[in-house]
């Protein structure tokens, strides 16, 4: 007891309470430069907000949805809200338009190309997205939510994000755009993420096109290419070279040319009573051009790498009747010219009886003609951002000599230290001819795609 007293009286001898420790002396911590680590800083594709000339947009929580979030690890695809201004050039025209063409090329990244099942790259260029007009009942629903939360009861235009012909983006994007002074406007931009094909990979999918009644929707189906004994010939014949049943023996060159692969496909509309697969809507277009990277994908090029799938074009060269597909016409004019070239490939593979057996019965007699071809390759389309982590190709990717084990891999996160770093084109040196044939009164489609390389030093 008395040895507890003489400890209280020492401490309070010393100046400090029982409760109150002394101060800590001021130390200063040297930290070694190694002991550093740069985090990549959350600025382009991996900030949340958009910005750019004239243009800056950052998440907003709003009535019709959550704030906007960006691709990360928590979130794999970009969806929300974001509100912000967009100036106007002066210069330029002073348009709802105007101000949401300065937007769609910021969105490259966060949104990309949906493939649609296919081991083919997502990178979209950003001259490829384009905002239209909308005109969907389901944007005027959400009209009146969208001026609450703007404040501006009238004037308000609307636009949704569109690729290049046939192309299948990634997201479903909304804008609307009110003017709150001169040459600049108050913008509500939507982001939603896009499922097209079924969890069970089955090649079904739903389709959205226009009727006289108004949108219809459809259910089309791949067509088992055993369904055409003779096309099949045409497609598999290891045998023979390609166009063997269309062009005669006499006829054929001394060397053929080896490296030639032909992909054939069909489509096929099931009827009413068919269940629709619970995934988002295509229209027929993207049908095609899907069509397109899976016949792509099945070739020697792309067996072990990505088909590059920006580089797909799509166009429409109008309607053929059944006389068009058989024969070649006697008068044509200039603008008939693509039409009848893709239908003049199209005989050099397959025989006139060949069409009239198994291609015109399902056709009938007029069909839409499209054509397809690859583009220019652009090495500055962005990938889409933590779509899908990249992949190490082997072991030694996982422990390089520069490898850096304090902060989170590549291989982790989805996001490179490299920038720029891709891999190179399969298809560089390659052709690519398609035509497709498609009947929207009988509902049956059927493409026909050579995918030829040609020597560069003969250009």
């Amino acid at each position: 007891m008395a040895r507890d007293m003489e400890v209280e009286d020492n401490s309070a001898a010393d100046g400090y309470a029982d409760d109150v420790l002394p101060p800590l002396p001021d130390v200063q911590v040297l930290s070694s430069k190694m002991g550093k680590v740069d985090f990549p800083a959350r600025v382009g594709a991996a900030s949340n907000c958009f910005e750019g000339p004239g243009v800056r947009l950052q998440p907003q929580k709003c009535a019709l949805g959550p704030a906007g979030v960006q691709a990360c690890a928590s979130e794999t695809r970009a969806t929300g809200f974001w509100r912000g201004c967009i100036e106007v050039d002066p210069k330029a025209e002073r348009s709802p338009a105007a101000a949401a063409a300065l937007l769609a090329p910021l969105l490259a990244g966060a949104v990309g190309l949906d493939v649609c099942g296919v081991f083919a790259d997502t990178g979209l260029e950003a001259a490829s997205l384009t905002f239209l007009p909308s005109v969907q009942e389901e944007e005027k629903s959400n009209l009146k939510a969208v001026e609450e939360e703007l404040g501006v009861p009238t004037r308000i235009s609307s636009f949704y994000l569109s690729g290049l012909p046939g192309q299948v983006i990634s997201h479903a994007a909304s804008l609307w755009l009110c003017p709150s002074r001169e040459g600049a406007f108050e913008a509500l931009l939507r982001l939603r993420p896009l499922v097209h094909v079924p969890a069970n990979r089955e090649s079904r999918f739903s389709i959205l096109r226009d009727g006289p009644l108004g949108p219809m929707k459809e259910v089309w189906r791949e067509v088992a290419i055993a369904e055409f004994p003779r096309l099949a010939r045409v497609m598999v014949s290891g045998d023979s070279a390609a166009g063997t049943l269309a062009v005669n023996t006499r006829d054929r060159y001394l060397v053929e040319e080896e490296d030639e692969m032909l992909v054939i496909n069909a489509w096929q509309r099931e009827g009413e009573e068919a269940p629709a697969p619970s995934t988002d809507a295509l229209s027929l277009e993207q049908l095609l051009w899907c069509d397109v990277l899976r016949a792509l994908s099945e070739t020697t090029p792309c067996a072990e790498a990505a088909v590059p799938a920006a580089r797909l074009r799509i166009h429409d060269e109008g309607l053929a009747r059944k006389e068009e597909l058989l024969d070649k016409p006697k008068e044509a004019s200039e603008d008939d010219a693509p039409r009848l070239s893709s239908l003049a490939f199209l005989r050099q593979y397959a025989e006139r009886a060949v069409l009239e057996d198994e291609v015109l019965p399902r056709l009938g007699s007029l069909v839409r003609v499209f054509s397809a071809e690859l583009a220019a390759a652009d090495e500055s389309a962005p990938a889409l951002t933590a779509m899908k982590a990249p992949k190490a190709k082997s072991i030694d990717d996982l422990f390089l000599d520069d490898a850096d084990f304090r902060k989170p891999s590549s291989f982790a996160t989805g996001f490179s230290d490299v920038p720029g770093e891709k891999d190179a084109d399969p298809l560089q040196g390659h052709e690519l001819t398609s035509v497709l044939l498609i009947s929207e009164t009988s509902g049956f489609m059927l493409a026909f795609h050579c995918l030829q390389a040609f020597d560069p030093c003969a250009i």
